[in-house]
């Protein structure tokens, strides 16, 4: 059973409070601990010179972030598990106008980054079936362009070739296997294993920044505490990377196509330039709704192209299938991100890119995000001149946690797909897409690719950039990072005559267990009642479905204490199970007790709330 497009409204009742705004759990004090360190075996060096900051982690951010310290006179000493040839393997990214000054500003020219891979002048939102949703204008402003595809391998290459012009010291093959901040004052000792002999190198640093990536240790062992305390966060999606050499052009050669919603999308771009005879190199990556990606070399391509099928995919101007067929090796990846953590920094260790803000892969954000630190690193080592260490650390934590907060629940939120998915639900597949989901587009997509950095350019969200905040870690539990820390939250966004209570905010993120919350505490019974449940047509994306929906219902529900009503819930239902189908045609039961029934837990997005006329509260959630 899946609800979507839900709201409820949580009226004005004699001796009974309404429900809505939100305090998310704390994650806990973090606290310290270390790698496990172990005797130093024979043959091992030891750098004793003048300490040097340490950064681990040859990403986007541990790069750029190695330059800016070696540009303020600091010899940064840069640390990578892998060798030089794994770090240009991978697939597409795309830079943003304001990635490509952060670029700029570290001393990588944009004639570089255009001759590596490819502008992108538009990017076009398409249902599966071919119809065209909106595009959003990527052309520049004349100086800058709007947008360039790159691979990842190639701007890693760009990146460390920046790096070691300047003269920052690059040790590739290199595991940290233990820091440790406590026994020596002001210092730092690393110490990392040689990948292919194993011999170990302790070096001594003034800090470290950790931007060992979403599986990063430094994470877990010296910020959040542990990985059971602080899990990726699976989103029950997998990704399926490509890239194809020599295919022919699709469209312009220079546009960008999202195809479909929340279920199954296509994601297609060139990273190259297009040859005499129109041939380009292109970045594909298809995202399916499925617990368990498949890894199987032999079945991937079948496994995608039967997908695509049933699935309604039919571009006039792109011959998926064969982009698939064509494509040497594809990548299979879970769709995980990380949850936000109280703090980055402790004591001298601090986390940068995706090691402290681990993003969803929308709009390249996580790229853009670990240029962004960088460029707050800058700017702390800047205002701390007494002391570049600890200071500098906190200085950019306070920098850049609240804008790296939003970004990142704004990647999580996805937005677009969500729009493409409301076309797809409700406007018939022989219709023309109404002008109005195009203007949506534009303004959701800026949240997300024009992200929030104060070293770049001022910012100042709006309504809409506040409303989407808001996004569920599991069952009843938000996470929106920006809430508690980082500001910008919910509660924010309503004026002091619309604070809402304690209660309220318990209610606020309730996912099938508002009626026990209620009983609880005012120790009566809740009443269901069901006004209205109307049978619907199935829509054209559910028909298509491999296992449509029994049943879809327009659904409205009024809840009692005593004789008081305080809850009206409207929704959509879609019902995928026979037994449910019979409970919800026979019985006055609430979604929540038949979830708890069948030992089920919902998963709860919500996406605005806020006050009634008559003073009482109404959310919007799916």
């Amino acid at each position: 059973m899946k609800l979507s497009a839900s709201s409820v409204a949580f009226l004005l009742a004699s001796g009974i409070s309404r429900c809505t705004a939100f305090i998310p759990a704390s994650l806990g004090t973090p606290r310290t601990s270390n790698f496990p360190i172990s005797a130093v075996p024979t043959g091992f060096s030891v750098q004793e010179e003048n300490a040097k900051p340490i950064v681990v982690g040859a990403s986007v951010a541990g790069i750029a972030s190695a330059i800016v310290l070696k540009n303020a006179g600091l010899d940064a000493i840069l640390l990578e598990e892998c060798s030089r040839d794994a770090l240009t393997e991978g697939a597409g990214t795309n830079l943003q106008a304001k990635a490509i000054v952060a670029l700029n500003s570290l001393g990588v020219s944009t004639s570089t980054l255009i001759e590596a891979g490819a502008v992108i002048t538009k990017q076009s939102y398409y249902c599966p079936d071919g119809r065209h949703v909106g595009t959003l204008d990527k052309s520049g402003d004349g100086k800058t362009p709007g947008q360039i595809a790159i691979h990842e391998g190639k701007l890693s290459d760009i990146l460390l070739d920046t790096a070691a012009s300047k003269g920052v010291e690059v040790m590739t093959n290199r595991r940290v296997s233990a820091i440790d901040q406590t026994s020596s004052p002001g210092r730092v000792t690393v110490k990392a294993k040689d990948a292919s002999t194993d011999d170990l190198l302790v070096l001594d640093g003034s800090m470290v920044l950790g931007a060992d990536g979403t599986d990063s240790k430094i994470r877990w062992a010296h910020v959040s505490g542990s990985e059971n305390r602080d899990p990726r966060h699976y989103h029950g999606m997998s990704r399926y990377r490509g890239v194809v050499e020599n295919f022919p052009s699709f469209l312009d050669g220079e546009t960008m196509i999202i195809a479909g919603g929340v279920g199954v999308k296509a994601v297609v771009y060139p990273i190259g330039t297009p040859c005499e005879k129109g041939l380009q190199t292109i970045n594909w990556e298809i995202a399916v709704d499925e617990q368990d990606e498949n890894t199987d070399p032999s079945t991937q391509k079948g496994h995608l192209i039967d997908l695509l099928s049933t699935n309604g995919f039919n571009l006039d101007f792109l011959d998926l299938k064969s982009m698939i067929t064509e494509t040497p090796s594809i990548r299979a990846f879970p769709m995980v991100d990380l949850d936000p953590l109280e703090k980055w920094t402790n004591g001298r260790i601090c986390l940068t890119g995706e090691a402290a803000h681990g993003m969803l892969p929308v709009g390249s954000g996580e790229t853009m995000a670990g240029l962004f630190d960088a460029l707050a690193l800058k700017e702390a080592l800047e205002e701390s001149k007494s002391d570049p260490t600890c200071d500098a650390l906190k200085t950019f934590e306070k920098l850049r946690f609240k804008d790296a907060s939003l970004h990142q629940s704004r990647c999580r939120v996805q937005p677009a797909e969500h729009i493409v998915q409301e076309v797809l639900d409700t406007i018939p597949g022989t219709s023309e897409v109404p002008l109005e989901y195009e203007q949506r587009l534009r303004e959701v997509m800026k949240l997300v690719q024009d992200p929030p950095n104060h070293s770049v350019a001022s910012y100042v969200p709006s309504t809409l950039a506040q409303k989407m905040l808001l996004r569920p870690k599991a069952a009843g539990m938000v996470t929106a990072p920006t809430v508690t820390k980082a500001g910008g939250d919910l509660i924010d966004q309503l004026t002091l005559s619309q604070r809402l209570t304690p209660l309220e905010r318990v209610a606020l993120t309730c996912a099938g267990n508002l009626q026990m919350v209620f009983s609880s505490y005012y120790m009566q019974p809740v009443d269901v009642v069901v006004d209205k449940m109307i049978q619907c047509e199935l829509s054209d994306s559910d028909k298509k479905m491999s296992n449509p929906p029994i049943v879809v219902y327009d659904r409205e529900v009024d809840m009692f204490i005593g004789d008081s009503m305080f809850c009206k819930a409207t929704c959509k239902v879609k019902v995928y199970d026979d037994e449910l189908y019979e409970a919800l045609e026979t019985q006055d039961v609430g979604i929540g007790q038949l979830l708890r029934l069948r030992n089920l837990g919902p998963l709860f997005s919500l996406h605005d709330a806020g006050r009634s006329n008559d003073g009482g509260m109404w959310r919007f959630y799916s």
